[in-house]
C-alpha cells in the first residue's frame, strides 16, 4: 500500500433490477489523486434462487456524472487530517460503466462475499478531476442477474 493516509468509504444500497446500478462513488477534486487500495463486498439476505450471481464492477465513468451530498470518508488514523477526495452515493447524473478497472462475480446468495486488495503498486488511481467533469472518480457498479431485491454492502479502501 502506498504510504499515506488511509480511508474507509462504507456503504449499501438494495438492488430491485437487473440492470448495473450506481453503489457509490470517489472524487478527488482537482487537488490530489487519490488510490483505491482495496474493495470489500457483501450480498445481505435475499430470496434469490440459487446460481445467479453479482457482478460488482470497478470502473471510471461512461459519462460525465454528478455526485450530489459529498461526505468525507473515515479515518483509519484518528489523528489523520479529513479526506480531500469526496463520496458519493447519490448523484444528479449518475455514473454508467466506462473503462472496467476490476470486476468480480459474487453468487446472489445470502452471505456471498468478496475482499480484493491489489499489490502494492497496483491500485486504481482516482484522478485529480472535480466532480461534473468527464471522467472524473472511481466508482462501483452491481449487476445481478436477477430482479430479486437484494441488499448489498460494500467497502471501498483508498489512500491520499
Amino acid at each position: 500500500m502506498p504510504k499515506s493516509d488511509i480511508y474507509t468509504f462504507a456503504g449499501s444500497a438494495t438492488l430491485a433490477a437487473a440492470a448495473a446500478t450506481a453503489l457509490g462513488s470517489l472524487i478527488a477534486g482537482t487537488t490530489i489523486r487519490g488510490w483505491v487500495v482495496g474493495v470489500r463486498v457483501e450480498v445481505g439476505v435475499t430470496a434469490a434462487a440459487a446460481g445467479n450471481d453479482i457482478v460488482f464492477t470497478l470502473a471510471r465513468p461512461g459519462n460525465t456524472p454528478t455526485g450530489t451530498g459529498a461526505a468525507s470518508s473515515d479515518p483509519h488514523d484518528f489523528s489523520a487530517p479529513a479526506s480531500i477526495v469526496q463520496q458519493y452515493t447519490t448523484w444528479s447524473t449518475a455514473p454508467t460503466i466506462g473503462t472496467i478497472l476490476a470486476r468480480w462475480t459474487v453468487p446472489q446468495v445470502t452471505g456471498a462475499m468478496w475482499s480484493e486488495f491489489p499489490p502494492t503498486d497496483y491500485e486504481w488511481q482516482i484522478p485529480a478531476i472535480a466532480n461534473a467533469a468527464a471522467n472524473a472518480g472511481v466508482h462501483l457498479f452491481a449487476t445481478p442477474t436477477v430482479a430479486t431485491s437484494t441488499p448489498v454492502t460494500f467497502d471501498i479502501i483508498y489512500s491520499e
